[in-house]
């Protein structure tokens, strides 16, 4: 278990490290991170490297018996490279170019920047292929994150028609697929075909969800370049990335990513910058059970917040004990190793209002006594934190759909996360564990598994679901479950949902969207509870499913809202909205105990999580209500 802190040497200079490094050895760290932003230390010109001052770094770090997690830092570019080459940074829709001196400012399908970075990653890892200090490598930083998953510039339009060129036999068959003769959209050649700019009416659908796919595939193709570049240099290389959150609404596929890194990582930031309150525990328990679904195993924390974090904006303060106990059901839900950011703030910059373990003052007070405690607290139990906690049920993310929701919302009610986290809920209140997967990951072993919204769906995964709830499975499906194909089409002479009627045993007969603030009323059959349906209302005919919820009233006449089949030896449940707290409740707690999960709801605001390894458990308390965890076994 490694357990440190981020650190950036380079921003005060040599004089500081030793001072640093006291410091650092007092938490009880066996890491730091270092080198995250400082591609001009590592080449100040084009072609030049210069590893001098972080060897002094590595080799005093070394002398204090502590590891380095190695950053590749091409998040942000050294000046000459966007003088150079201003075709570099990004373009946005409007044709503007995002300007220097932020970071992510590059164009990830940029052939110059790519050069530069993967070179970037050879020369440095060349050059510590032997430091045994090194343990594990990060590269770049938080893809994606404030924006930078999107560009605009022609050469992310020729990546484009490359992508499409791979995927169709010719024009004659994407302008079929497509259904290109509506609006008269026609192309002749894949270089007629345009990037889906905003217009005042909507571009084709299955245009803008392969344009989607290609943004997910550019920021995949560019990590996995970066991540073989140093393993051609260290065979043997530990690499991971560092995720930042809201994965579920980013237009890339961290699922998809993940696959080409050894661990996935996570920065872990329940309140910045201006939040008026933190997430709730279950939000940021639903963020953590999703880092560890990336690659369905452990992960690293490589920051998570001890103060106030922001840029020109602040956030409200963590309060004494929260920053340990977000670290703490952190640790509880998966991660492996954890590193707090940073170790000082800084005081010049862009991120000055991102305040550390000491803070400008360079102070030690309750934020350093906080971190020490913690790592004191949670270093006996790193053998168990460590091992890989499988969960009982599965919740599944499927980036096609994602995108699809992006591309059509039907409802400005809609939010494709907001509806994944609030039936994963319903498991996390009750204490049950759950592993976040991606659509081509196995079913097979999991009691339950809940697939939200999943509009865009494969043949593959249908047969796939079928067989694992005829072998004894329990699944829930949501609205607007297989209306799409893979090019974002309706399927013709299909029954909604398409593919799936025998398993549902309902078919979908009339459907409305909701707006904001829109509901429509639901009730069991026989009156005795009532609730609200919200974003969809889908009116179900059911043919072999029991009715578990009615509309009522319903100006289209009477239909479900949800129910429930056997099928084989497992069961299906179908929602037909978004369901209030105590009807999704009231659902769970029939559905649950069925499937062999404890229905037993925990103390508000008290989670409780145990890991087991070699015959050992543990239990991990976190009281969310007084900031405060306890682990015992």
């Amino acid at each position: 278990m490694y357990l440190g802190v981020d650190w950036y040497p380079e921003q005060w200079g040599m004089e500081q490290v030793e001072e640093d490094l006291d410091g650092i050895c007092a938490l009880g760290c066996n890491i730091v991170r270092i080198g995250d932003f400082a591609w001009d230390r590592f080449e100040p010109r084009d072609g030049v490297y210069d590893f001098s001052f972080f060897d002094q770094v590595i080799a005093k770090v070394k002398a204090r018996g502590l590891h380095v997690l190695m950053c590749v830092p091409t998040a942000t570019m050294p000046r000459w490279l966007a003088l150079a080459h201003p075709e570099v940074m990004r373009q946005r829709e409007d044709g503007s170019r995002e300007p220097y001196g932020g970071r992510r400012g590059y164009c990830m399908n940029a052939p110059k920047y790519r050069e530069k970075a993967v070179a970037l990653a050879h020369a440095l890892a060349a050059h510590y292929k032997d430091e045994t200090a090194i343990a594990a490598w990060q590269v770049d930083n938080e893809i994606g994150h404030e924006g930078s998953d999107v560009c605009w510039c022609d050469q992310c339009r020729r990546g484009f028609i490359h992508y499409l060129k791979g995927g169709y036999a010719d024009i004659h068959e994407l302008n079929d697929r497509w259904g290109t003769g509506f609006w008269t959209q026609t192309y002749d050649s894949f270089d007629d075909i345009p990037l889906p700019r905003k217009g005042d009416t909507p571009q084709n659908p299955a245009l803008r969800l392969e344009w989607e796919r290609l943004r997910a595939r550019s920021a995949e193709t560019y990590l996995k370049e970066l991540a073989d570049a140093v393993k051609a240099e260290i065979p043997g290389a530990f690499v991971l990335h560092d995720f930042s959150a809201s994965l579920w609404g980013k237009r890339l596929d961290p699922f998809a990513i993940s696959k080409h890194l050894d661990a996935a990582a996570y920065n872990h930031y329940p309140v910045w910058g201006a939040q008026a309150d933190a997430m709730s525990p279950a939000q940021t328990a639903f963020a953590l059970d999703t880092a560890r679904g990336l690659k369905g195993g452990n992960f690293w924390i490589t920051e998570t917040l001890i103060g106030t974090q922001g840029h020109d904006y602040l956030s409200c303060s963590p309060k004494p004990g929260e920053s340990a106990l977000w670290a703490a059901q952190a640790m509880a839900h998966g991660c492996s190793d954890l590193l707090f950011f940073r170790y000082r703030g800084y005081h010049k910059g862009a991120e000055q209002f991102c305040f550390g373990v000491l803070d400008a003052d360079n102070v030690r007070r309750r934020k350093f006594d906080e971190v020490q405690d913690f790592f004191t607290r949670v270093k006996p139990y790193g053998e168990v934190l460590s091992t890989p906690l499988h969960g009982e049920a599965a919740l599944v993310f499927d980036y096609d759909s994602a995108a699809a929701w992006r591309v059509q919302p039907q409802s400005d009610a809609m939010d494709y996360e907001r509806e994944a986290r609030k039936l994963y809920e319903q498991l996390w209140k009750r204490n049950i564990s759950v592993d976040v997967i991606p659509s081509d990951r196995d079913l097979a072993g999991y009691k339950l598994v809940v697939v939200p919204a999943m509009v865009v769906m494969g043949e593959d995964f249908k047969e796939r679901l079928k067989v694992y709830v005829e072998s004894g499975g329990t699944v829930v499906l949501t609205f607007r479950t297989a209306w799409k194909d893979g090019d974002n089409n309706f399927f013709f002479g299909q029954r909604l949902p398409a593919g799936l009627t025998d398993l549902v045993g309902a078919e979908l007969e009339e459907h409305e969207s909701l707006l904001q603030g829109q509901t429509r009323r639901v009730t069991t059959p026989d009156g005795a509870a009532t609730g609200e349906g919200r974003v969809f209302c889908e009116m179900l005919a059911p043919t072999t499913a029991k009715t578990l919820l009615t509309w009522s009233p319903c100006a289209f006449g009477d239909y479900a809202a949800a129910t429930e089949n056997d099928y084989g030896a497992g069961r299906c449940f179908y929602l037909g909205g978004s369901f209030d707290e105590d009807l999704l409740s009231r659902l769970f707690a029939e559905l649950l105990p069925a499937c062999g999960l404890n229905a037993a709801e925990a103390p508000a605001g008290v989670e409780t999580v145990k890991r087991t390894a070699n015959g050992k458990t543990v239990t991990v308390t976190l009281d969310h209500n007084h900031k405060t965890f306890q682990i015992d076994g």
